[in-house]
């Protein structure tokens, strides 16, 4: 089994879409960012239990397993763009992650305590524009690996 194979690239795509539909996600939660903050703290508060409750999980679990099993499948088969799938990885995980984690805490805080949603909304924007500062680094990241594992296996053949 030859890893440079160009079958392997195929893979990229597909977690660019899963990226994509996180970034999707995060568009919608960005017009309740920027709205009104009793608006936005009723959309959460309702959002919220949802992060823990089958099936609706689903809606955010679904992108990031797929993405998830995507980029690694992609780091394991790409050759000479392994180092942008690998950097996809660190941007998700070093990244990505502690701002879900951010979000999820100011939301709870929001919803379940006395914090003002004014707060809790700032914290939220400031969260919610790293994350998709991230969602789109790790895009171009997967393009570039991708491209560069379909060039050398053309180069190859």
């Amino acid at each position: 089994f030859d890893s440079t194979d160009s079958t392997d690239s195929i893979m990229a795509p597909w977690s660019i879409m899963g990226i994509g539909a996180l970034l999707g996600m995060l568009a919608v939660d960005a017009v309740f960012d920027f709205g009104d903050p009793n608006a936005a703290k009723s959309y959460y508060c309702t959002l919220l239990p949802t992060l823990w409750s089958f099936p609706f999980v689903l809606r955010v679990a679904i992108p990031v397993v797929f993405s998830g099993l995507c980029v690694v499948a992609n780091l394991i088969h790409s050759g000479s763009g392994s180092i942008f799938h690998l950097g996809t990885c660190v941007v998700l995980l070093i990244g990505g992650l502690p701002c879900f984690a951010l979000s999820i805490d100011a939301v709870w805080k929001m919803c379940y305590s006395d914090l003002l949603p004014e707060l809790a909304m700032s914290t939220l924007r400031g969260a919610h524009g790293v994350m998709a500062v991230i969602f789109v680094v790790s895009i171009l990241l997967e393009s570039v690996g991708a491209s560069r594992s379909t060039a050398k296996s053309a180069k190859t053949q």
